[in-house]
């Protein structure tokens, strides 16, 4: 299982993503900063969005160093 934890980096992107028009972007970022930690089903649930949509966003804001990604050994029942 991914968990995934907003960076210092990524709390100052938020306000820079809005004014870009990535409404989107900041709203998972916002999400997760809530939560402290979320994985891309808590995403994908509270935001209402495809899980795989969520997951390449996350993807993509981890390689901006945006958002932490931690793999565990936690699974999900």
């Amino acid at each position: 299982m991914e968990i995934y934890v907003l960076t210092q980096a990524g709390r100052e992107a938020v306000s820079r993503l809005k004014r870009e028009g990535r409404e989107e972007d900041a709203r998972i970022l916002e999400y997760v900063e809530l939560l402290e930690r979320a994985t891309v089903q808590q995403v994908a649930e509270a935001l209402q969005l495809d899980e795989a949509v969520v997951y390449d966003r996350l993807r993509s804001l981890s390689a901006n160093r945006w958002v932490w990604r931690k793999s565990t050994k936690l699974t999900l029942f």
